[in-house]
């Protein structure tokens, strides 16, 4: 009996090993990635996703999406630290798009940009979406204002409003 106890642990082990190398294997193929192209006034940004701090949930119908973005090299870091876009997507339409930018200024502190639909008139525009399994591919345009806020957005003063504009194509998992 000890022999044949010792042959189904192998088994089991065995099994187990296989399970998980085929469960690593498929995770390691869905990978997040993307860029957004982001033109503030007169000059233009390419920002790389930030893959641990984007995704969407919901369902084929109705999903939600957060894209955040960092730069990744120290130049354009000391001046732009996040953008983050998030938006509904009904069928292929989005809808109540916010905006956050969290910018540098000279003497180094931090200046708070925001933007909604109905604050700066932010408008998104999805050109390609497809969503299989886990993996949510999503690309289009965004154009509106951005305007300062000392209160994470709640307010939007848009007495001297900034001009933004720009493109995303993403990959994205849901929440984990």
């Amino acid at each position: 009996m000890t022999a044949f106890s010792g042959f189904r642990f192998l088994r089991a082990v065995s099994a187990f090993c296989i399970g998980t190398s085929l469960l690593a294997a498929s995770m390691a193929t869905a990978k997040e990635e993307g860029r957004i192209t982001l033109t503030l006034a007169d000059e233009t940004l390419e920002l790389p996703l930030s893959s641990g701090h984007s995704d969407w949930t919901g369902s084929q119908g109705f999903v939600r999406v957060s894209i955040l973005t960092r730069p990744s090299d120290l130049g354009t870091w000391q001046r732009f630290q996040s953008l983050r876009l998030a938006f509904d997507l009904l069928r292929d339409r989005a809808q109540l798009p916010e905006m956050s930018l969290l910018r540098r200024t000279e003497d180094a502190e931090f200046e708070r940009w925001y933007g909604r639909v109905d604050s700066g008139g932010l408008i998104v525009t999805v050109t390609d979406r497809d969503l299989k399994d886990d993996l949510l591919r999503i690309s289009g345009t965004f154009i509106g204002t951005l305007g300062q806020s000392a209160d994470f957005g709640k307010t939007i003063d848009l007495s001297a409003p900034m001009p933004v504009s720009g493109t995303f194509e993403v990959t994205l998992l849901p929440i984990r």
